[in-house]
């Protein structure tokens, strides 16, 4: 079973997950989590996928997409649903009403209040039923299913980044193409380049 992890290290021990994330809370839990994590999913490059992920968590302390929107940033981010102040002032403040608006209908979410349950969670960010479906799949484990919440801890937070890094990035793409491939364009590419450069370091010292 894929909850049944070994004592040793093989790929990222705390040490070396603390330097590469310097904020991560909980180290220790976190590299046991995604040293299995890499093992089951038979991730190559970890250097690439523990950038992607600090970038997109802050170092795994953002683990919950926030939903929580002035009405001037609603229009900047959704401007082709949010149109007017008036219209944006609706949803403003309210995360799971705006949650539902955006995501229902969309990413496999077609039941009432799907939106918000399946909101972004995770070192990466998983969206929608469609994701959180095949993460249940791939582990052979309805939980993140019918709890989508433990996608902000360790153990099932390791897998969902794991499992998205090994089925929407390219083997041995390089920071731009990763980048594209989990942000959908090249927000934040200097701090991502520079953690890739930092983390490859650390792993090979």
């Amino acid at each position: 079973m894929w909850l049944d992890a070994v004592d040793a290290y093989r790929h990222i021990t705390p040490e070396q997950l603390k330097a590469a994330l310097p904020r991560c809370p909980e180290p220790d839990k976190w590299a046991r989590a995604f040293d299995d994590a890499v093992d089951f999913f038979g991730v190559r490059d970890i250097a690439m996928l523990l950038a992607q992920a600090g970038h997109e968590s802050n170092d795994l302390t953002r683990l919950e997409e926030s939903l929580y929107y002035s009405a001037e940033r609603l229009m900047a981010v959704w401007p082709s649903r949010f149109e007017t102040y008036a219209r944006a002032s609706q949803f403003a403040g309210q995360p799971e009403k705006l949650a539902n608006e955006v995501y229902g209908g969309r990413m496999g979410n077609t039941r009432p209040g799907d939106g918000w349950r399946y909101r972004g969670r995770g070192p990466i960010q998983l969206t929608g039923r469609y994701n959180y479906t095949r993460l249940a799949t791939a582990l052979d484990d309805d939980a993140p299913l019918h709890t989508p919440g433990l996608l902000t801890e360790p153990v099932y937070g390791a897998m969902s980044a794991c499992w998205y890094f090994v089925v929407h990035v390219t083997p041995h793409a390089d920071i731009e193409t990763a980048t594209r491939e989990i942000n959908g364009g090249l927000h934040g590419l200097a701090d991502r380049r520079n953690r890739y450069q930092r983390i490859k370091t650390t792993l090979e010292a």
